[in-house]
């Protein structure tokens, strides 16, 4: 699976979830909110924007790996290069 999000719909919030399952289990979560309108969301209480949702691991292990994924994708955004930026112009 491949999830493209474009930078417009960056946000700087992020959520802590942890949810308690029918079957008693509690799971974990952290979620980065994404833009959404606010005219799509009427009542407070209706909170359905878009976001992406990490279910977290229960062994420290993998959690502590996938931690340090997400250090290493931070890292590679802090050293990506600005090429897409147009060239400044030329003062003659």
């Amino acid at each position: 699976m491949r999830v493209n999000i474009y930078s417009q719909d960056l946000t700087d919030e992020i959520e802590v979830i942890k949810k308690e399952s029918n079957t008693g289990v509690t799971y974990d979560a952290v979620r980065l909110i994404l833009h959404s309108s606010s005219m799509l969301h009427h009542p407070p209480k209706d909170d359905d924007r878009s976001a992406i949702t990490f279910w977290l691991p229960k062994s420290q292990q993998r959690r502590k790996q996938l931690a340090q994924t997400l250090e290493k994708l931070a890292q590679a955004v802090r050293n990506a290069s600005y090429s897409y930026l147009p060239p400044k112009e030329i003062s003659k």
